[in-house]
């Protein structure tokens, strides 16, 4: 019995040693931050301004063609599958002309034809890449449109 009551008097003495080492010991001192506050720091340089002719360009102009990066197959290839793409956005809108579309639907047309004539306008400049890209968004698009 006096082995137990030892070994609980020291366990509580050791629990009392310890919380007093983290109450008196773990208080943090305050340190002031090395070096200046932001406000007095000196400003970076700043890069330059654009120009503002390349501001004003819009992606509807008729820049030149980027140089081939394909070859005669992989064009081959895109210009396949910008035909089949814009083959079925043509026959689901022959489909829904001179028909009665809802608002949001007749939007949904209107802007499936801009994309349609933007990729033509992008085979005719010699951009395969972007034609593709019209041409898949084009397809994408017509797919919200139920005209049967």
């Amino acid at each position: 019995m006096r082995r137990v009551r030892r070994r609980i008097g020291l366990a509580s003495a050791v629990g009392a040693a310890l919380v007093a080492l983290t109450v008196l010991g773990g208080c943090a001192t305050y340190h002031q931050s090395p070096g200046r506050p932001i406000e007095e720091r000196p400003r970076p340089p700043q890069p330059p301004a654009e120009p503002p002719a390349a501001a004003n360009t819009t992606p509807d102009s008729a820049a030149p063609a980027p140089p081939p990066s394909m070859t005669p197959s992989g064009e081959e290839n895109v210009r396949t599958l910008v035909a089949r793409d814009t083959t079925a956005v043509a026959k689901v809108l022959a489909r829904c002309n001179g028909k009665t579309l809802m608002a949001e639907q007749e939007s949904t047309y209107d802007a499936t034809l801009q994309l349609l004539a933007q990729t033509r306008a992008a085979l005719a400049r010699g951009d395969l890449a972007h034609a593709r890209s019209l041409a898949r968004n084009a397809r994408q698009l017509v797919t919200s449109l139920d005209c049967q």
